[in-house]
């Protein structure tokens, strides 16, 4: 077990047990300037990620913004199987653009023409839903954006988490089947990476009984509004 990619998975976990997104976001640099390829990085992360996902939706199906999951299916995954099927191997930088986007949206609460701009972009939420599918297929980034949509819709936080947790999950799931059709299924049953896969749901129930549920809706929207802006600056950093 390599400690460095072990205590990556816990850290992210914690944020993905929050906000139902961050292994994937947070753990695929780390992991890639870890000296790991994108593909052993996407082995470790995604069985990860997916798993807190369906545990956050345990019990939570009803939470689920179901318009926009509809529409995250019909026009968000198609786009991430075509863009990473035919586009993995050509390297797309938009993180400069995304990092931006990403502190604009973060700032809403503050800047009144900023929520209203927002609500505006998010009125063509079919097109905005295309182009994440692209970018999340072209860079891994979507979540970015999937964070970015539902954080700042006026719902409740258990609304928020499952419907980011529900669509998070199924863009990995894509992610899977799509590099699973350019090699073999069992690269994604590594026995090698079983604890790390193991470990990030332990951390999801500690987080969910000893920290989530013990934040209320005014303090989850300031932290949510931090953790959008953590993300952007990170994107920027890493430009």
């Amino acid at each position: 077990m390599n400690i460095d990619i072990f205590f990556t998975i816990l850290v992210t976990s914690v944020l993905q047990s929050i906000f139902g997104t961050g292994i994937l976001l947070f753990g695929t640099p780390v992991l890639l300037m870890l000296g790991n390829n994108f593909q052993t990085t996407l082995t470790i992360l995604l069985p990860a990620s997916i798993l807190v996902n369906c545990f956050q939706l345990r019990n939570n199906l009803k939470n689920i913004d179901q318009h926009f999951y509809k529409n995250l299916i019909l026009f968000c995954l198609p786009g991430i199987f075509i863009a990473l099927y035919l586009f993995q191997s050509r390297e797309v930088n938009t993180n400069f653009i995304i990092g931006i986007l990403l502190i604009i949206i973060s700032l809403q609460s503050m800047v009144g023409s900023i929520q209203t701009g927002l609500r505006i972009i998010l009125n063509y939420e079919k097109f905005y839903l295309v182009v994440m599918g692209i970018l999340h297929g072209l860079t891994n980034l979507g979540g970015s954006l999937l964070s970015g949509a539902v954080l700042s819709k006026n719902l409740p936080k258990n609304n928020k988490r499952a419907t980011i947790a529900i669509s998070y999950c199924s863009m990995a799931c894509i992610q899977i089947l799509t590099l699973t059709t350019q090699t073999k299924f069992n690269t994604f049953l590594n026995k090698n990476y079983f604890l790390y896969w193991v470990s990030a749901p332990i951390i999801f129930f500690l987080v969910e009984k000893y920290l989530y549920y013990s934040v209320d809706e005014k303090l989850y929207k300031k932290i949510s509004n931090f953790f959008l802006f953590l993300m952007g600056l990170i994107i920027l950093i890493k430009t």
